[in-house]
Order: structure tokens, then sequence, then C-alpha cells
């Protein structure tokens, strides 16, 4: 028997560090445990791309407009601090990126990140974490950013610990863990139409868990997400007209999981929300059970199905749905070579309090890797749809494939696609934007990286 007692506040829109990086290279540098004072690695890119973001979307202006064909180009490094005791897990992580382009050089600019993590074993059956995150970037970078579960297909693990990763079982270990899980993410393709040319986010979220038994678990929770955007330096329009206004979602809930079997684990929730931007204001009731089971030593599958109930009050423009039916699931395969992950998740409110509706998302991820050969192959595809929020529709989605090759247990390069495609309407004004773009990066670790 096992029980939880939660509480986690977190502030902010979380997006990973290592700006302008590559999936292979943050996977590689995410694969890293070392401790103390460290230069986690430094990276040089160089590509083209069809659509040269960003643009000017704005409440006055919708029609999304980007910048032309353009070569860009940008090196980027990290470096941190990590202790791995007994009872104490701490890192601090900076990264720093320049990104520039060559016949729009007034859009160059450098990207910060910032993020601290803790975990303290107060007692063997509580244990405390921290965590604190900030992001200042142009939409250019943000638009490259791979997403966690194509992360999670990247980075080495066992099929137990890939499940762990999906709310199924345990880690193994607290670095296994922060190696799989890192920082939410604002995952979200859709919504590179509504941003403006820079985005700040910011993040802190806390937890303190109770563990009663082995098999039975219960949980309370606390959510705060905030985020907003900025201008840019050629920029003239005020920065309240953006699209994407600043956004607060609350929400705290209770819940329990049971281990039914050393495989298959049941679950029930209960959680109230609240979201408040400029356009929306509602109080949402989610109620969800769900079920997981590691179907064998090779692959796993979860499910959650419930309804979702929202109180309006405030809604400027149309009415959105408040009643709907809300589900998904995950679905992990891993083997000697190969590594598959995917999410469907359906809800009525975005967590960070940006639309009132239906909000959809699909992600999957994909890597092939024999452990030992310097090569590897890898694939991913995200796809999100905002819908019934009266004022706002929203659907985008992004693929990318790519080849890396370890050239030592140093240095690594990569190669990259990626095709993204955005379409919606705002407040009754239609657009359109896609984007092809091709990414050479070359990366390098003070310290073997394991593959």
């Amino acid at each position: 028997m096992r029980g939880i007692f939660r509480c986690a506040i977190t502030a902010g829109i979380m997006i990973p560090a290592g700006l302008g990086q590559s999936l292979f290279d943050q996977a590689s540098f995410r694969s890293m445990s070392v401790g103390g004072v460290r230069l986690y690695g430094v990276s040089v890119y160089a590509g083209y791309a069809t659509s040269a973001y960003p643009g000017a979307y704005t409440q006055a202006a919708p029609l999304y407009t980007g910048l032309g064909p353009d070569v860009n180009y940008g090196a980027s490094t990290s470096a941190g601090w990590q202790h791995h005791g007994q009872h104490t897990d701490l890192g601090l992580t900076y990264s720093l990126n320049f990104g520039g382009l060559v016949q729009n050089s007034e859009s160059n600019a450098f990207n910060h990140s910032l993020s601290f993590s803790m975990s303290h074993v107060l007692t063997p059956k509580w244990t405390l974490t921290l965590s604190a995150n900030g992001n200042y970037s142009t939409i250019l970078q943000y638009l490259y950013q791979p997403s966690n579960v194509a992360l999670i297909s990247q980075v080495p693990a066992t099929m137990d610990d890939l499940a762990a990763a999906f709310s199924l079982g345990q880690f193994s270990s607290n670095q296994v863990a922060s190696m799989l899980t890192g920082a939410p993410v604002l995952d979200s393709p859709a919504r590179t139409l509504l941003v403006g040319s820079r985005i700040l986010t910011y993040s802190g979220q806390a937890s303190l868990t109770y563990a009663h038994s082995s098999r039975l678990n219960f949980h309370v929770s606390g959510v705060t997400g905030a985020g907003q955007n900025r201008v840019g330096g050629n920029d003239q329009v005020p920065e309240h007209n953006y699209a994407m206004p600043h956004s607060i979602g609350l929400n705290a809930g209770v819940g329990f999981s049971y281990m039914f079997s050393p495989r298959t684990q049941l679950g029930a929730d209960l959680e109230e929300s609240r979201t408040m931007n400029r356009y929306q204001g509602a109080f949402t009731t989610n109620a969800s059970v769900s079920i997981g089971r590691k179907m064998s030593q090779r692959w796993f599958v979860t499910g959650h199905v419930g309804a979702s109930i929202t109180h309006m009050t405030l809604q400027l423009y149309g009415t959105p749905q408040t009643k709907q039916v809300a589900f998904g699931g995950s679905l992990g395969y891993r083997t000697y070579q190969h590594s598959f992950v995917a999410t469907y998740e359906r809800s009525g409110a975005d967590p960070f309090g940006f639309a009132i509706g239906t909000n959809s998302t699909i992600m999957g991820g994909w890597s092939w890797h024999r452990p030992g050969a310097r090569w590897s192959v890898f694939a991913n595809i995200d796809q999100q749809r905002v819908s019934n929020t009266g004022y706002v529709a929203l659907t985008g989605w992004v693929a990318s494939g790519g080849i890396g090759e370890a050239l030592s247990s140093n240095v690594q390069v990569s190669l990259q696609y990626v095709y993204s495609s955005n379409s919606g309407t705002y407040l009754g004004s239609a657009t359109n934007l896609s984007a092809q773009s091709i990414r050479l990066t070359a990366s390098w670790t003070p310290a073997p990286v394991i593959r």
C-alpha cells in the first residue's frame, strides 16, 4: 500500500533549456549525469528556411506576415551545476543562444534560459521537490524546440523507466527521472500564429510527496501557469495588441492510483481549474478515471476518460463549448535498437489559461540507435487543434526527421529537416502559414555522452 500527498505550484509556460540545439543535440546533453560545476556543451548550426519567422500577428492586423526565405545560423552553450547525494539532488542550468539571419539581420537576437531543480528525501516516506524555470526567446528559436515526447524517444532508458515517464510505475533513480521528464513544455505548434516576435515564459513548481505503501497512492495537488509575449526591437505595435494575451491558469485536484498488479495501474482524479485571460474567464471541473498496463517487456499503454464542465465568468466574443468528454492516453515501445512513444490529449481547458473550448494535442517520437554504434535516426510529429472557443480556432502541426552521427564520444553532428503548417481564424480573420527548413548542427561536450 502506498499513499501520496502532493502540493504543486507552477507559474509559467515552460520550454526546455538548450535553445537552438537540435533534437539529437538536446538528447545527448540530457544523457549526461556528471556532478559539480560543468560546461555541458557547445553547439553551432546553419540552415535554410522557406519562411523566416518572426512576423507580425496583432489584434489590430491579425493576418500573419512572415519574412521570406532566408539562411539562418547560430551558436549555443549550456553550463550548470549538479549535486547527487544520498538524500538530495540539485541542479542549476543556464543556456545562452545567438540566432541570426543572413537577409534579415535586424532580427538577430540572443536568447536565454535558466532552470533550477531540487529533490530532497526528508524521511523514508516524505520527499520534497522544487523547480524554477525562465526563458526569453525569439519565435524563430521557439519554433524549432522539440517536444518532451520527442526527447524521451531519444534518451536511452529501460522500458520500465520509459513507462514511468508517463506515470506508469516508478523510475529506477532520480537521475533517470531528470533525464526523461525535464520541464513541461508549451507543445503548441498552432499557437506560433499568435505569440508575437519574442516570448517571455517563467515557471515555478513545488511538490511534497508522502509514500504510505507500495500499491495505493493518494495525491492532492495545485498548479498555476502563466506566460506572456514581448515585443522585439523592430516591432512598432504596442505589446498589448498581440493576439496571445497574458494568461493564467490555476488548478487544484485530488486523486488516487492503485497498482492492481505489478503490470496494471488504476486511478481516478477530480480537478477544479480557473482560467483567466483578456478574452475569457472560467471555472472548469474535470473528473476522470485511468488505467495503465505494461503489456510486455517491450511496450505499455495508458488511457483515461472523463468529463469536463465549465462555468464561464467572462466571454468577450462568441460562445464556447462548456460541456464535453475529455480523454487521452499514451503508448510506448522499446527494444534493443528502437524507441517509440506517442500521446493524445483532449480537454476542455488549456492548463496555462490560453483558451476555454476543445483543446486536443497529438505527439509522437521515434528513434533508432544500436548501442555502441555511431549513427542514430530520429523522427517526430506534433499536431494541435484549438476549437469551440468562440473567438479563435487554430490548427497546427510540425513534422521533422533527421540523422545523427557521433564522430567521437565528445563530438556529434546531426542533419534535421522540419516542416510546419499552421492555419486558423482569430476574431473572424483567417490566416495560413507553412515553412520548411533544413539544419546542420555540430556539438561538443567535455564529458562523454551515454549513447
